[in-house]
């Protein structure tokens, strides 16, 4: 029987993300931590493994942190297709996102369009113009045609996911109204 969960699509793409973070924290770069999944376990073997468990609550995002002075929140979502369906991110994952950037921090998606093996930052405001016109009769996805090339993000022969690059290039759009 194949697994069917959708939860878990993504997980090499975090891998990548919690080892640039790791990188990141070493160079006094930036602190940015996996957000754990809240869970109660209901039942647990004598083994250490954990038989029954269900989620607390939603969770947030993926990676919480700050840079420069900045808090920033980010999920990381991975695609075989050449566009990133809104099945794939949750309408409170999009809410979360809309209260950070409100409060003034950065929110922002972390791409892996496997189709053509390249990363993306897709920033909130981005998302949300996607987002807002599927709620309205238009697209449910975010084609990867339409995304801006500036916020490709360059992987490193040493397996860094240099996405603080991006994020530079981001602030100076939206400090110029760019996006």
């Amino acid at each position: 029987m194949a697994w069917k969960s959708r939860g878990v699509r993504g997980s090499t793409l975090e891998d990548l993300i919690v080892f640039t973070n790791d990188y990141y924290y070493k160079k006094g770069l930036a602190r940015i931590d996996k957000v754990p999944i809240p869970i109660k376990i209901v039942e647990q073997g004598k083994d250490g493994i954990i038989n029954k468990a269900f989620f607390e609550k939603k969770s947030s995002v993926d990676f919480i942190g700050f840079v420069q002075g900045s808090t920033i929140v980010f999920d990381a979502k991975e695609t075989a297709l050449n566009n990133l369906p809104f099945k794939n991110i949750h309408p409170h994952q999009v809410e979360y996102m809309k209260d950070v950037t409100f409060h003034g921090g950065i929110a922002f998606l972390v791409v892996h369009f496997k189709i053509n093996d390249t990363y993306h930052v897709i920033p909130y405001e981005v998302l949300n113009q996607y987002y807002q016109a599927s709620l309205n009769g238009g697209r449910k996805s975010i084609p990867i045609s339409e995304l801006n090339p500036d916020f490709q993000i360059p992987y490193t022969n040493n397996g860094i996911l240099n996405y603080l690059k991006i994020l530079n290039i981001y602030v100076k759009y939206k400090k110029n109204n760019l996006i």
